[in-house]
């Protein structure tokens, strides 16, 4: 029987030495990220007493059975099962890449093809990348994003509009590399930002600044601005520049001092939008004060000046009506009938109407008797300075229509009052002719 068993195995030895190895020699692709551990398979079955080698894209011998035969500690044959010969590559890079050879020494020889890619995450080559880019006005600046990656990246070019807040950013141009700017303008002035993806994270991004140098632009937030006598005002202008200008008040042509005990100037500058915002307080003003101040901006690109116009304001008028002197003041008269007739108002002897139909010129205003000129209701007309009546002396209750007064309005006030007051000395003398009779 022992000689029966002995027998059988010499049989099966003999058998299975005379089955040839083989493989599955379909070739293999395998995609890995550079840093990442790429594993190549082979397999072997019936392997026998022959011997399996890797051999790499250069056509260098990797390693014979077992044992590596290359100075390269990253790469080892692993054998999680007996017929499993793979290639690990640990730490893989992109001159990894190609394709490897598992061989068996049979006759012929026999071979399975295993293609490595490595995909590398895109990068930016900052020191061939712009950074910043100054540039004046109608020129044309051009933006490089320089990177690289496989496969090759794509590069999307956005323009941040940092001045709107927000994170709001918008796409622009066409995709590449290189970003050309035509004719810039200050409005151009942002922070441009180039986005590159390949597929394999992360993506990646940089920002590119833009300056654009512009000559000075003076805006007034008001051509004309008005104020009494003896307050204080201030002037306010927008200078927008870059670079930063030189920005002066002007009055007749000279430069204001920043400090004096007329005059104080004082600069709010907003290096974010390119402007400076410059204010000329006028204490305690004066006639001589009104007039055109200039605000003046220049730096090495130009100069620009706008001209304000400061205006008086006359006072508003200050109308007074007095009951105690009204017959004095407008010279009327209240007549009565004592044989019972209705009394009536006269003025120097001359009849009037209650309702001031009649009697005296409707374009005239009621004044002592001096009387007031037609031409004083005029709104384009200056007031008279010190007026006075017949009898040398002034006028103290005269309206003298400003900028901001309506004078018929005015007018119309004063005869209310007038109207109110006839109905008051009626009802009072008809209750005294009551009594008398």
């Amino acid at each position: 029987m022992h000689e029966l068993v002995v027998v059988f195995v010499a049989i099966f030895h003999v058998a299975l030495g005379e089955l040839k190895p083989k493989f599955n020699q379909t070739p293999e692709h395998v995609t890995v990220i550079a840093g990442n551990k790429a594993i190549l398979p082979c397999t072997v079955e019936f392997r026998g007493e022959h011997t399996v080698i890797w051999s790499s894209p250069r056509k260098t011998l990797i390693s014979h059975a077992d044992r590596r035969m290359i100075d390269d500690h990253r790469i080892s044959v692993e054998r999680p099962y007996i017929k499993e010969w793979n290639l690990h590559i640990r730490d893989v890079r992109h001159n990894d890449s190609g394709t490897y050879k598992c061989e068996i020494n049979t006759v012929p020889i026999q071979a399975k093809l295993v293609t490595l890619s490595v995909f590398v995450p895109p990068m930016i080559i900052s020191k061939y990348s712009s950074d910043l880019v100054v540039k004046q006005e109608t020129e044309t600046a051009e933006l490089i994003c320089n990177v690289t990656g496989i496969p090759a990246p794509n590069v999307t070019w956005y323009k941040r509009n940092f001045r709107k807040g927000n994170g709001y950013k918008e796409k622009i141009g066409l995709e590449g590399g290189a970003l050309l700017i035509h004719n810039v303008s200050r409005y151009c002035d942002d922070i441009y930002e180039c986005v590159v993806d390949n597929g394999v994270p992360p993506p990646r991004s940089k920002a590119i600044r833009v300056e654009v140098q512009f000559a000075p632009e003076v805006v007034l937030t008001n051509k004309r601005i008005g104020q009494r006598r003896g307050k204080e005002t201030i002037l306010e202008c927008i200078i927008y520049a870059h670079p930063h200008s030189i920005t002066v008040w002007k009055r007749n042509g000279q430069k204001i001092q920043q400090k004096s005990d007329k005059y104080s100037i004082e600069v709010f500058p907003d290096e974010e939008n390119r402007m400076v915002t410059l204010s000329l307080r006028i204490m305690d003003l004066e006639s001589s004060d009104y007039g055109s101040y200039t605000c003046e901006g220049s730096n090495p690109l130009g100069k620009d000046a706008e001209d304000m116009i400061l205006y008086v304001i006359e006072p508003d008028p200050v109308v007074t009506h007095t009951t105690t002197t009204t017959t004095t003041t407008y010279g009327l008269q209240y007549e009565i009938d004592v044989n019972g007739g209705v009394g009536s108002w006269a003025n120097n002897g001359g009849g009037i109407s209650r309702n001031g139909d009649g009697g005296g010129d409707s374009n005239r205003g009621w004044v002592e008797e001096g009387g007031w000129e037609k031409d004083r209701l005029n709104p384009t007309s200056k007031p008279h300075k010190n007026p006075t009546n017949e009898r040398g002396r002034p006028v103290t209750n005269q309206i003298y229509p400003g900028p901001r007064t309506n004078p018929i309005s005015a007018c119309r006030r004063f005869e209310t009052s007038v109207v109110l007051l006839s109905s008051l000395l009626s009802l009072t003398l008809y209750c005294i002719k009551y009594v008398l009779t």
